[in-house]
């Protein structure tokens, strides 16, 4: 007759609390190490980013000494003027909208396009990141509170997006001068460029801007009607 063998467990074992599984939908608002990952691997777009926020800084301490004449100036770059967009036409914001994207995306694109562009191209968003900023410290400093909210609803959810766009036409076009460049101190002429790829990608990069735009509309039409300047 065999006998079964009793599997002995240690106390310590009997004893152990079984391990809680974690929770799978806990939301990180704050993950630095996914945070610190994203940036090694977007260092080119990590840094434009780091010079649009520069600018921006800079741009609301200059806002100080602006008054309203500077903004009329800056409003076909930066659509900064509020007045006047608060009587403009629908189709006039969203003509203004794209077209003031449209123009950082062509400079972009042509820079891009050239050996030298990777060394001008960071000075784009230190100059978008400028002409935000200003706009954001002019609207604060001239109406306080309503300034601030103003620039909350109606100017920040389509030039968030808006600069977006420009972020990604700086990063598209570094890399392809990059390679341009490189491709001629090797005089190794059309092996890695591809021209039609790159025009795709600022294609993508336009419809974006134009979702930019769409979205300023959107918030222009809904929101300029409660502020009154």
């Amino acid at each position: 007759m065999k006998m079964k063998r009793t599997r002995v467990i240690p106390i310590y074992h009997r004893f152990k609390n079984p391990a809680k599984p974690e929770r799978e939908g806990r939301l990180r608002f704050l993950d630095f190490k996914s945070m610190a990952r994203t940036i090694a691997e977007n260092p080119v777009l990590a840094f434009l980013a780091l010079l649009l926020l520069v600018g921006t800084i800079f741009g609301a301490l200059f806002a100080r000494g602006a008054d309203y004449s500077v903004m009329q100036k800056l409003d076909l770059l930066f659509i900064s003027d509020v007045k006047a967009r608060a009587v403009q036409s629908s189709g006039s914001v969203f003509v203004a909208s794209l077209s003031s994207a449209f123009f950082f995306v062509a400079v972009c694109f042509l820079l891009g396009m050239s050996l030298w562009g990777m060394f001008v191209l960071p000075f784009i968003p230190l100059f978008r990141g400028f002409g935000f900023g200003l706009a954001s410290g002019y609207l604060y400093a001239a109406y306080g509170f309503q300034g601030v909210l103003f620039n909350a609803v109606v100017v920040l959810p389509g030039a968030f997006l808006s600069m977006i766009a420009i972020l990604l036409a700086a990063k598209e076009g570094m890399i392809f001068s990059k390679k341009t460049l490189f491709e001629v101190l090797r005089r190794e002429h059309g092996k890695t460029i591809s021209v039609k790829t790159y025009a795709v990608q600022f294609g993508s990069i336009l419809i974006l801007s134009a979702a930019a735009a769409a979205i300023d509309l959107i918030t222009t039409v809904c929101f300029t009607g409660a502020f009154s300047f």
